[in-house]
């Protein structure tokens, strides 16, 4: 047993150790915090400029969607004022068949307006050669001599597309015999 005594370190050299260690470990600490804070701050800046880009952006995307229809409504004001100008001239002309002609002849013209704003801003009306259930809606069938079977007979009210996603499907008649 006087053996193992001797290998043991006197309790006074063990705490000695043991504070130098701390010491030792408290200044690495102190060092690795101070390291982790400056890291922290950055990260925190990070979030901070992160957070203002977000509201920017939403501000600006907010702004674009406001005045996302500003150049299509620009183009449609002559539409506006084809209309007026109709009515207008309509309404001098004491020969009220002669009116209607004028008016109907202008409200022609301003249709064709219409239609060439919507293509130039890439609404295209719905194609009806044939019944297709993505792009038509049959309100009704009937029985016609004069089509083939699935054949759209009429249009009720024609569909568009937006740059090529359905808007406002067609209402048809379809065949049906």
């Amino acid at each position: 047993m006087a053996k193992k005594h001797e290998h043991k370190k006197k309790p006074q050299e063990h705490e000695e150790v043991k504070q130098e260690n701390q010491e030792i470990d408290i200044e690495a600490l102190q060092k690795q915090n101070e390291e982790l804070q400056k890291k922290l701050e950055e990260c925190l800046r990070a979030y901070a400029k992160c957070e203002n880009d977000k509201k920017i952006l939403k501000k600006e995307t907010d702004a674009m969607v406001d005045y996302a229809y500003e150049k299509f409504a620009k183009d449609l004001l002559p539409v506006v004022d084809s209309l007026e100008l109709a009515i207008a001239h309509a309404n001098e002309l004491e020969n009220k068949e002669e009116a209607f002609d004028k008016l109907v002849e202008g409200v022609e013209l301003t249709l064709k307006k219409m239609l060439d704003t919507f293509k130039n801003h890439g609404i295209e009306p719905v194609e009806h050669e044939e019944f297709n259930p993505e792009y038509h809606q049959a309100i009704q069938h009937v029985q016609s001599d004069e089509h083939e079977e699935g054949d759209i007979v009429d249009v009720y009210q024609k569909g568009y597309t937006l740059k090529g996603k359905l808007i406002r499907p067609s209402m048809v008649t379809i065949n049906k015999k």
